[in-house]
């Protein structure tokens, strides 16, 4: 877990970096912080909103009769613009995802590192795609403490999503589809290779900075 949670710092920490590496002396620090000011979107800020989770896979069936959970997200975001039409845009973000089941509730939390690219449409519409990491740091069924040790710890994926921006505000919808799998072992302790993992629907609220 330790080493997931670092590998996820990391990965921020590389995306943030990337604008203002200094390759070529003072004056390429000057020209990548006037290419980054002229973009529409650069900046930081805060967000969160409204998640609906699940699980998917040819495995969910061994769940049983699953359905929706509806959570939240919340956390911070950058944004670095190259131009007018892309920029880059890294989060943290604290998820909390599941299912339920016969009015049971399953659920994980996470915390996740998105780098997502930004295509803009229009000045005040955007494009997102990008890969995320994240590490779960607790599991709970009916707000009761369940053992982290059957599940996988370290989970990755995809984001993909739509934003609209007025001002500093920021209204988003987006989906988070896991390839890691959820678990690594069955409820007896035995190692299990089954095809289960997360996906969330997350609709946001933003304010940039």
């Amino acid at each position: 877990m330790r080493k997931g949670f670092t590998l996820m710092l990391l990965l921020l920490w590389s995306a943030t970096g990337f604008a203002q590496i200094d390759v070529e002396g003072p004056s390429r620090v000057q020209q990548n912080h006037n290419l980054l000011s002229r973009s529409p979107n650069s900046g930081i800020g805060i967000k969160g909103g409204v998640s609906l989770a699940n699980v998917h896979g040819s495995d969910k069936d061994k769940f049983g009769n699953v359905s929706n959970h509806t959570s939240f997200h919340a956390g911070v975001f950058a944004q670095f613009g190259f131009g007018d039409f892309f920029s880059l845009q890294p989060e943290l973000l604290y998820s909390r995802k599941g299912f339920e089941r016969q009015d049971s509730v399953f659920r994980y939390d996470y915390l996740e590192v998105p780098v997502l690219a930004v295509f803009n449409i229009t000045n005040n519409f955007s494009v997102h795609l990008g890969p995320q990491v994240g590490v779960m740091v607790s599991a709970k069924h009916e707000d009761q403490e369940i053992d982290l040790e059957p599940y996988n710890a370290f989970d990755y994926g995809a984001s993909a999503g739509l934003e609209g921006q007025v001002g500093r505000f920021r209204l988003g919808t987006r989906y988070v589809h896991s390839l890691g799998d959820l678990r690594k072992e069955d409820s007896s302790g035995n190692s299990i290779d089954e095809n289960i993992m997360n996906g969330v629907i997350q609709v946001y609220l933003g304010v940039s900075f």
